[in-house]
């Protein structure tokens, strides 16, 4: 593919930028940067009009790797802001693709918006593709987009989310979203972080989510267990001392025919000490 010619000024400073690290990486053994894109991906998406060409809109943030499941296939993530972005956030078009890992040829496709605002901002790194094994049917297997936010939210919150996961499976030309989750929380459960009272004794939980597939199966999709890792933490405003207490508690979700119903993962499930589905 001849990219050089016809790419833009942006991705020729790129390109530019791209042989120096090369060069200075094999001269120290330095890897290149993680899961970056590589150009022709960049260009390939460029040319179908699924990022902006001119040299004032940058890319926020992109994460590119091949597809463990067929190695003929790349998995690509990329955020841009658009024109209606203002002052009170930027509005971002997520572009997730398929692409031949050769060619970088796009087979398939799924766009979606993010609107930064105090709760919720995008930075570099802030995309994860998750290529574990989500076999969802015979001859289906989803891959994962964790979007991670970087803001600091109110100084004294009663709870907090991020690592925001969506499972996409490939239908023809398009990608579709079969399961939408947080998978990293806190939450206060009792007192006030930000009190000084010298009688308060503070409770609150992190939890942290993992996916397992399941034999089991609803409207051709096999179930999905999700898992959390709950740390319950208490101190007391008198002592320094704090007491963890962990557990795992699980549930499984099932899928309605569109996608998996994640309503019981919304409710903070994990918040109380209930027992694991069987």
């Amino acid at each position: 593919m001849r990219i050089v010619e016809f790419t833009s000024k942006r991705l020729r400073r790129r390109l530019a930028a791209g042989a120096l690290l090369f060069a200075t990486a094999a001269a120290s053994g330095m890897a290149s940067a993680k899961d970056a894109c590589p150009l022709q991906t960049l260009y390939a998406l460029t040319q179908a009009s699924l990022l902006p060409t001119g040299d004032d809109v940058p890319l926020v943030a992109e994460a590119c790797k091949v597809w463990p499941y067929d190695e003929s296939l790349a998995l690509a993530a990329v955020a841009y802001p658009l024109p209606e972005s203002d002052d009170d956030g930027r509005v971002l078009r997520l572009v997730i693709a398929v692409l031949g890992a050769q060619e970088a040829n796009i087979l398939a496709v799924h766009e979606t918006d993010l609107t930064e605002d105090a709760a919720f901002a995008l930075i570099e790194d802030g995309l994860m593709l998750d290529t574990a094994r989500y076999d969802l049917a015979k001859g289906v297997r989803a891959f994962g987009v964790k979007v991670r936010s970087s803001a600091p939210g109110p100084s004294c919150p009663d709870g907090r989310f991020n690592d925001e996961l969506t499972l996409y499976v490939r239908e023809g030309d398009a990608l579709r979203p079969v399961f939408n989750s947080y998978t990293d929380f806190w939450a206060r459960v009792e007192g006030e972080p930000c009190s000084w009272d010298q009688n308060q004794r503070l409770v609150t939980e992190e939890a942290a989510f993992t996916i397992g597939v399941e034999r089991s199966a609803h409207n051709g999709f096999a179930d999905l267990r999700v898992t959390a890792n709950v740390a319950r933490i208490e101190s007391a405003a008198t002592s320094d001392a704090e007491q963890t207490v962990r557990r795992r508690d699980s549930r499984i979700v099932r899928y309605d025919g569109t996608r998996y119903d994640t309503s019981a993962l919304e409710n903070g499930f994990f918040w109380t000490q209930a027992p694991e589905d069987k």
